[in-house]
């Protein structure tokens, strides 16, 4: 697994091989998770959703956002784009309305 932190509160990680998602930790100082999955296939992406998804509903719960990043749309309940800035994009709206208290 890589793992680069891209600003305060956000990591961006890829998984490679058998790594798991039970090895990112949700903190007070990285609560926003970028998955880049730009270069996974469709079937390997369709074998982990249910594990992205319980993911995302973790992060959710400690006020964070999590986007995946993929040329597929696997998944109706996760946050899914094409690129890397949209997903840093998204993160960045989501941290707006949560300042707004939406």
């Amino acid at each position: 697994m890589q793992n680069n932190i891209i600003s305060s509160h956000t990591l961006v990680f890829t998984l490679s091989g058998k790594n798991l998602l039970e090895n990112i930790t949700i903190t007070d100082e990285v609560n926003n998770f970028i998955a880049d999955f730009s270069t996974v296939d469709i079937d390997s992406l369709k074998s982990i959703k249910n594990n992205l998804t319980k993911f995302g509903v973790s992060v959710s719960k400690n006020k964070g956002t999590f986007v995946v990043v993929s040329d597929f749309s696997f998944d109706e309940n996760l946050n899914i784009v094409p690129t890397l800035q949209e997903a840093q994009d998204f993160i960045e709206m989501e941290e707006i309305e949560r300042q707004l208290n939406y």
